[in-house]
C-alpha cells in the first residue's frame, strides 16, 4: 500500500479556498452545499492540527530565555565607571594602564546598555 504524502499547510489552505469558491457559486444544489461544508470543516480541522504542529516545532527550536536577563546593579556600575575615570585622570598613568581602564569602563557601559535594551524590550512586550 502506498503511503500518502503529507499535505503542506499551503495545500490545505488552497483546498479550503476552492471549497469557498464552490460554495459561493450561484445555483449550487443544497446537497452539494452540505457536502462541501462538511469537507470544509474536515479540512479546516486538518489546518488547525498542522498549525499546532508548526507551533510545537517552533517552541522546540526556541531556547527558553527564562532568567536570560542577567541582573546588574546599575548604581554600582556607575560607581565603578566613576572610579575608573578618577584613575584615568591621574597624570602619572601610563598608556597601557589607561587603555586597560578604558576597556574596563567600556565593558561596564556596554553591559549596562545591553541590560537596559533587554529590559526595554521585555517591558514593551507587556505594554
Amino acid at each position: 500500500m502506498k503511503k500518502e504524502k503529507k499535505r503542506t499547510y499551503n495545500d490545505i489552505i488552497n483546498d479550503l479556498e476552492n471549497i469557498i469558491k464552490k460554495l459561493s457559486a450561484k445555483n449550487i444544489p443544497l446537497e452539494n452545499s452540505i457536502k462541501l461544508y462538511e469537507e470544509g470543516i474536515k479540512i479546516s480541522n486538518e489546518a488547525e492540527k498542522e498549525l499546532l504542529q508548526i507551533e510545537k516545532n517552533i517552541h522546540k527550536t526556541k531556547k527558553p530565555k527564562k532568567n536570560s536577563l542577567k541582573k546588574i546593579n546599575i548604581e554600582k556600575s556607575f560607581d565603578e565607571i566613576e572610579s575608573i575615570i578618577e584613575m584615568l585622570e591621574d597624570e602619572d598613568i601610563d598608556i597601557e594602564k589607561a587603555a586597560k581602564y578604558h576597556a574596563e569602563a567600556l565593558d561596564i557601559i556596554f553591559e549596562v546598555e545591553s541590560y537596559l535594551i533587554k529590559a526595554k524590550s521585555i517591558i514593551k512586550k507587556y505594554e
